[in-house]
């Protein structure tokens, strides 16, 4: 977001500065052109001169073609008319069809340089096209050209026999001379032949030899008016030539004033128009700049209130995730994964009956007896100690812990996803729970104070297992094989692993175990029951 407002700064105060440089003609009036360009043109047109020079006519003009196109990219009025000068030179030259787009060129190239007063490079070009008006032999055309030349400063003297246009006719011209003048021949001797035959022929001179005397006579009394002329009428008439050649540049003078009059006129409104439109795209300019700078600030000013609201947001989801988090954790620890994913998903959980699952019942030896002898505070961190260790060793082998009641810790294999391995991984968790016994007993003798021995008691059997209740809702299991897990534990002797025969005869390739015979269980009758070695 600051690169944003950086950004903006930046096109802000570049608006500024591009305020105080623009104009119509600021890219037609750039005599700086980029050193590449110009360096560029320069080359262009010194090939096309030693192009010209070497009579390569049409490599001269592409040369000077493409310097066109280059002072055209510089917005230079002056290297446009030079490049033009040189291009319709060389087309004159190559003569053809050419020579129409030479003049052309040529005549824009005049237009340029008047532009831009280059008096010089205007005179070059009225020369070339007055060699070619006189070539053509077009007087009209060739005095309108010169009167131009005369308008700028001044005809120079220049010999059209010797003009390269006139100079490449001569061969052309003698030849045509020469064709005409056998035409001529042949004419007068046909003419000859015919007077002959004709007997008008002697009539015709007398008469051309009659009006020969006449003119004669008529020069005469010309020169004869021209002789007898007085000294005074002579200079009479001098001087009336003179005083009219004043006038008529006067005459000249009064015109060239008054169109340079009307030029300054209108340079001076242009260059008004110029500060005119500079300022209206100054305050365009300005204008577009305050409504970014507003636009900008109002952005800001959302960023950071939607930042501000999505910090607060963050903070809030934060607390919500930890909340739902710590809600998950408690009901994990209350149910198993895969019953609370259905009872989250559902809003229920069913019962599920299992074929074959192991459960284990575990009771401390003179429960009643140890807690007379400790407080209620002692008791129940004693017990918390405890059943923290028995949750420790079931979590290791992936049993499911059922509940605690008083001092009894009940758990189950097999249950809820089904899986076989279950009844070892029972016994091997007994086991660990009365080595975890033994060595906190043999920890508290030193210490002189109570301890607590547990019986534990297996058995392996179906059962159904389910979700009860709305309120303190909890995961708990049902069936017969609890009722005899439970038998297996008061059947049992503190620090010994009770197990039932079925669990034995699933286990027994495991461990070793030491048959008890059969056992009397309320309202089991006798029941085989073994003994676990640690």
């Amino acid at each position: 977001m600051k690169t944003f407002f950086f950004a903006v700064a930046f096109l802000f105060c570049n608006s500024l500065l591009i305020a105080q440089s623009t104009g119509p003609q600021a890219a037609e009036t750039n005599q700086n052109a980029p050193g590449q360009d110009l360096q560029k043109f320069q080359q262009l047109i010194a090939q096309s001169e030693q192009a010209y020079t070497q009579g390569d006519f049409q490599q001269a003009a592409n040369y000077a073609e493409t310097a066109v196109e280059v002072a055209e990219g510089l917005h230079n009025l002056s290297y446009s008319a030079l490049a033009l000068h040189h291009q319709g030179k060389a087309l004159l030259k190559i003569g053809g069809n050419r020579r129409g787009n030479g003049i052309n060129l040529l005549e824009r190239s005049i237009q340029l340089a008047k532009v831009k007063k280059n008096i010089s490079l205007a005179l070059a070009n009225l020369e070339l096209l007055r060699g070619v008006a006189h070539f053509r032999g077009k007087d009209r055309e060739v005095a309108k050209i010169e009167q131009q030349m005369a308008e700028l400063g001044g005809l120079p003297v220049v010999n059209l026999a010797s003009s390269p246009v006139v100079t490449d006719a001569k061969t052309s011209a003698k030849e045509d001379n020469q064709r005409v003048v056998a035409e001529l021949s042949n004419l007068a001797d046909e003419l000859a032949t015919q007077s002959k035959q004709n007997n008008q022929s002697a009539q015709i001179a007398a008469t051309l030899s009659k009006e020969r005397q006449q003119l004669m006579a008529l020069i005469g009394t010309q020169q004869t008016a021209i002789s007898s002329m007085s000294e005074k009428q002579a200079k009479d008439q001098l001087m009336i030539a003179r005083q009219s050649k004043l006038v008529d540049s006067l005459n000249y003078e009064k015109q060239i004033t008054s169109m340079e009059l009307a030029n300054k006129e209108n340079e001076i409104q242009r260059k008004n128009s110029e500060i005119e439109l500079k300022n209206s795209q100054r305050n365009l300019i300005l204008a577009l700049s305050s409504i970014i700078f507003i636009i900008a600030a109002g952005v800001y000013n959302r960023y950071r209130n939607m930042k501000t609201h999505n910090v607060v947001l963050e903070e809030k989801n934060k607390i919500i995730q930890e909340e739902r988090q710590r809600s998950e954790n408690l009901l994990l620890n209350i149910l198993p994964v895969s019953v609370a994913e259905e009872l989250k998903r559902r809003g229920h959980a069913d019962t599920r009956s299992y074929e074959r699952a192991t459960v284990l019942f575990s009771d401390f030896k003179n429960f009643t007896r140890i807690s007379e002898m400790l407080t209620p505070e002692e008791l129940v961190k004693e017990l918390d100690y405890c059943f923290k260790g028995f949750d420790k060793i079931i979590t290791k082998y992936g049993l499911e812990k059922i509940k605690t009641i008083g001092d009894a810790y009940m758990c189950a294999g097999g249950l809820p996803d089904p899986n076989t391995g279950h009844p070892v991984k029972v016994v091997h968790a007994a086991l660990e729970i009365q080595q975890f016994l033994g060595k906190l007993k043999a920890q508290r003798e030193k210490e002189k104070r109570p301890f607590f021995e547990a019986r534990v008691g297996i058995h392996t059997g179906p059962l159904i297992a389910g979700v009860v209740g709305d309120i303190k809702f909890a995961y708990d299991i049902w069936g017969d094989t609890v009722n005899v897990a439970a038998r297996m534990e008061s059947s049992s002797e503190p620090g010994k692993v009770n197990i039932s025969a079925a669990t034995y005869n699933l286990v027994k390739d495991e461990f070793n175990c030491d048959y008890r015979g059969k056992i009397e269980v309320k309202n089991k009758g006798e029941v085989d029951m073994y003994f676990v070695q640690n």
